[in-house]
């Protein structure tokens, strides 16, 4: 046995088509809750009306844009859980303050340039898919731009927020080993943990969760 092909085998399992699609139907079923608006209703709705104007060519070429998404959305689950363990160990074993962890050393490191590059792959790929969209824009009315535009930014919406759950799904898997080796190990920093969930969405003050509930009767008044 090879440890180190077993541990890339581990690895790759966690950014897998149904790990991915996982956490995509979370973050969804939470942005719909949330936000009250469904980006995937959005997405269908340009999807049908390009699918029905464009070109084989210019349909090819957003087939090939979403597929790139996809694949740039697996990096991220295994980016954001590996990003997500240290940050849960780095809270224990440290007294450094981790709250901006996910934007600092997360969202800043893939997501914005010049960072971008240093993943290879990711970044590659990120390039091909701006060249695409900006030759498939280049032949469209301004209507059918919109909906391609409509499609870009919900595929970076979904990106953004695959990226969140797998780092809070590793930040949770170090918080179970910590808690199984260190029973008290967890309660020791439950400020902590409210901080870094606070930062990611997760948790709410109970002021937030009182100005969501006026938010939401207002809706349906």
């Amino acid at each position: 046995m090879y440890i180190e092909e077993e541990l890339k085998r581990l690895t790759k399992n966690i950014s897998s088509n149904e790990m991915m699609n996982k956490i995509l139907k979370a973050y969804l079923k939470e942005l719909k809750r949330d936000e009250f608006y469904d980006i995937e209703q959005e997405y269908w709705v340009s999807k049908r009306i390009l699918n029905s104007n464009l070109t084989s060519k210019q349909n090819n070429f957003l087939k090939t844009i979403e597929n790139l998404f996809s694949e740039n959305m697996k990096y991220s689950v295994e980016f954001g859980f590996k990003r997500g363990i240290y940050a849960g160990f780095k809270q224990f074993f440290t007294s450094e303050n981790t709250k901006a962890f996910f934007d600092k050393s997360v969202c800043d490191e893939l997501l914005t340039m010049p960072h971008m590059k240093k993943h290879t792959e990711y970044y590659n790929r990120q390039i091909e898919i701006n060249q695409l969209s900006d030759r498939l824009m280049e032949d469209l009315e301004k209507e059918y731009q919109e909906h391609v535009i409509t499609i870009y930014c919900t595929y970076d919406e979904k990106n953004y927020g695959v990226l969140r759950y797998a780092f809070y799904m590793g930040y949770r898997y170090a918080l179970v080993v910590i808690e199984d080796i260190n029973p008290f190990g967890v309660m020791d920093i439950a400020d902590k943990i409210l901080n870094m969930e606070h930062s990611l969405g997760f948790t709410m003050t109970y002021r937030d969760r009182e100005r969501q509930e006026l938010r939401k009767s207002f809706r349906f008044v």
